[in-house]
């Protein structure tokens, strides 16, 4: 595991733009004897470069494959006068940035039960892709359902890596879910708390991994442990506030 007390020099090696909103950087070490490693489900620091005074922190869940050692991907989401997505919408390739980590410590939980299900929101889809692609070797037959949660058609993105996924893991299922489509789509609408009931983890051991927004974290939350009585410890969450 990497010292998360050093700093990392990080340098951009590729912008890609998904949606208006949604931006993804690939970082490598800019020390090629330098290695950043990382568990799948942890995140990194970000320090933001500030006029005057120490840089702004903000931290990041890793999107990539966890036995890379080289650098890791980085989803983010524009924040209207957010000093980080001011910052990061401004980078056009070949800078270098300042990163702490790993941090964090919701792991994909092994030995797995026979029903994995992310429910995930925005770029909160970073964590639970770093969990697919770091364990479909290791895990090929085992039952993967993804809900995740957008607003519009425009904003979805990963949909040709999610199709990858499906090709390789035979149980993965995933679907997304607009909280505001327009009248042609014909997929699921409203919120991924609302799914829950299309799930059968009463009766096969199941294990939910929640990323994203506070308010669906706290929702299903409540659904699952305050209604139906399931066990908090087959919970992991991360909340993107």
């Amino acid at each position: 595991m990497s010292n998360p007390r050093a700093i990392y020099q990080m340098k951009v090696l590729k912008i890609i733009d998904h949606t208006p909103i949604v931006r993804e950087v690939i970082l490598q070490c800019l020390d090629p004897q330098q290695s950043f490693q990382f568990r799948a489900g942890q995140f990194a620091m970000l320090h933001v470069p500030q006029p005057e005074g120490k840089p702004a922190l903000r931290a990041y869940s890793i999107a990539s494959h966890e036995a890379q050692k080289d650098g890791f991907t980085l989803l983010f989401k524009y924040v209207e006068n957010g000093k980080a997505s001011q910052f990061v919408w401004s980078l056009k390739g070949d800078e270098t940035l300042q990163f702490t980590g790993p941090f964090g410590k919701v792991f994909f939980q092994e030995p797995p039960t026979e029903q994995i299900v992310f429910l995930n929101t925005g770029t909160g889809l970073s964590q639970h892709y770093s969990y697919l692609i770091s364990k479909k070797e290791q895990y090929p037959n085992l039952k993967f359902k993804m809900y995740f949660g957008v607003r519009t058609e425009k904003d979805i993105y990963y949909e040709k890596e999610l199709e990858a996924l499906k090709s390789q893991l035979k149980n993965f299922e995933y679907h997304y879910v607009l909280s505001r489509p327009s009248e042609s789509w014909t997929g699921k609408k409203g919120y991924v708390q609302h799914f829950l009931k299309e799930i059968d983890y009463k009766n096969t051991a199941t294990t939910f991994y929640l990323c994203g927004n506070g308010g669906m974290i706290k929702e299903v939350k409540n659904q699952l442990i305050e209604i139906d009585q399931f066990p908090k410890e087959k919970i992991w969450s991360e909340a993107f506030d």
